[in-house]
């Protein structure tokens, strides 16, 4: 990225899955770190900042990592591809589904022996679209009910957890009430700073196409995978709310328009950036 852009919106793990998932993976899957780190400082981290958010990653198990005499090699393991195909998923596959008008309701009782048990069923429900609306006390509109039982089995926490479908009978409007509890609000303006933001840049980006003037690789490279892991990063906090849930014009779906417009123009001139750094 060139000088005077800010450091991209999304974490760190956020920005090398969606590396591996666009650029890597399809490529072999491999990728020495020297190349790995000349992608990543463009989007404005410092080669050590970037050296330390590998290895706290590492820590995690998600690599492989294979020496060639001094030279270090990175793969996602089976581990890491899990983390970063259910991103992938959820920021490009889930879709909004309309809504039947029941809301389910999720109950947990998890002793502190279970804790991290009970982290991570939090997380899960997060993921899954949840709300928290008090400490073991989830909310959602979305019928989940078998890959959530799944889910329990796995972890063998069916026993600590009850579920059920309600009506609402308060004073607020479903959207109303939607709006309260997943802070509608505030998902708005990041979908309309997303929007803002590239809109203008797919603007420029078509006025330069226009012309028959080449797009600088290195760029393009930068501004399609900013856009791209800031935009999974938005995903992955959109709890995709049934469209009866939301305002009318739902800005979400209009970023989504703004991005894959600009995706299409950027990918070709990155591509070739990529490759250009992996022969090297």
């Amino acid at each position: 990225m060139h000088k005077g852009h800010k450091k991209i919106q999304a974490r760190f793990s956020t920005v090398i899955y969606t590396l591996f998932g666009a650029f890597i993976v399809p490529r072999g899957g491999r990728v020495h770190v020297a190349s790995l780190i000349r992608l990543v400082v463009p989007l404005g981290f410092s080669p050590n900042a970037i050296r330390l958010g590998l290895s706290r990653m590492a820590r995690h198990g998600v690599f492989d990592i294979r020496k060639s005499g001094r030279r270090s090699y990175y793969s996602l393991n089976t581990k890491g591809l899990k983390w970063m195909e259910q991103g992938r998923v959820r920021a490009f596959e889930v879709e909004r589904k309309r809504w039947d008008g029941k809301w389910r309701l999720l109950v947990y009782s998890i002793p502190e022996t279970m804790r991290q048990l009970r982290d991570k069923l939090r997380y899960k429900l997060q993921g899954m679209g949840y709300a928290n609306l008090s400490a073991s006390f989830w909310i959602s509109p979305h019928k989940l009910q078998a890959a959530l039982l799944k889910y329990l089995e796995q972890t063998k926490m069916v026993d600590c957890v009850e579920t059920f479908t309600a009506d609402y009978t308060g004073q607020r409007s479903k959207k109303e009430l939607a709006a309260a509890i997943w802070n509608v609000a505030e998902l708005s303006d990041r979908y309309g700073n997303f929007h803002k933001k590239y809109g203008k840049l797919l603007s420029s980006y078509e006025k330069l196409a226009k012309t028959g003037r080449s797009m600088d690789s290195a760029e393009c490279f930068a501004r399609r995978f900013c856009m791209t892991a800031e935009y999974v990063a938005l995903r992955l906090e959109d709890p995709m709310l049934p469209p009866e849930l939301l305002p009318v014009d739902w800005v979400g779906l209009r970023a989504e328009k703004i991005y894959n417009r600009l995706l299409k123009l950027l990918k070709p001139r990155a591509d070739a950036f990529v490759d250009s750094v992996l022969r090297e």
